[in-house]
């Protein structure tokens, strides 16, 4: 089992993901990366998970000779200028991942990986509230800015309103005036 993709597609695919891997999970497979090859549509999908976050990540592939579906750590070859293809392969219960003159392999974990595909269609079956475009980097930037406060995790309320109005996020101690950011929305890619 092979299948082929460009390299900054892989390394793409690979550093979306690796935030949302378990460092410390009781289920070993939140610990790794779980690709899903199509052989018949063309695509890689990269699914992270670590019980309170999930990542999905699609590409194109340049070549596969049959689906399947391995594992890989979120450490992979690495990915240079000059390098064109990653090659990832399967023989056995190994998998192994080729950009340019570097290889890593991994042996592959046991288990089932959790059904993300169900929890997705269980939100289609939900009644969307509101869709808000909004630029990654600015949200990114005001969550970030979030601190933690005597040692408590940084929380944030996230008010939306309808699709023209700004997020506004919320954060501080309780019973004091909430700190704020607020970013404002953008046109939809439609």
């Amino acid at each position: 089992m092979k299948a082929v993709l460009d390299a900054k597609e892989f390394k793409r695919i690979i550093d979306n993901t690796k935030r949302f891997v378990s460092k410390d999970a009781s289920n070993e497979l939140m610990s790794w990366i779980h690709l899903e090859i199509d052989a018949k549509e063309m695509f890689i999908k990269a699914t992270a998970l670590d019980g309170h976050r999930v990542s999905i990540e699609y590409a194109k592939l340049v070549e596969a000779d049959e689906s399947f579906v391995c594992y890989i750590r979120p450490l992979i070859p690495k990915v240079t200028r000059y390098d064109n293809y990653a090659e990832l392969e399967v023989n056995k219960n190994r998998l192994y991942a080729q950009v340019g003159e570097s290889i890593i392999g991994y042996v592959q974990p046991e288990g089932n990986f959790y059904d993300v595909d169900k929890v997705l269609k269980n939100l289609d079956g939900e009644r969307k509230l509101e869709t808000i475009v909004i630029n990654a980097q600015y949200l990114k930037d005001a969550l970030e800015s979030i601190s933690a406060y005597s040692g408590t995790r940084k929380i944030a309320e996230i008010d939306v309103y309808a699709p023209c109005h700004p997020v506004v996020i919320r954060s501080g101690r309780k019973g004091e005036r909430d700190n704020l950011k607020i970013v404002l929305p953008m046109n939809s890619r439609d």
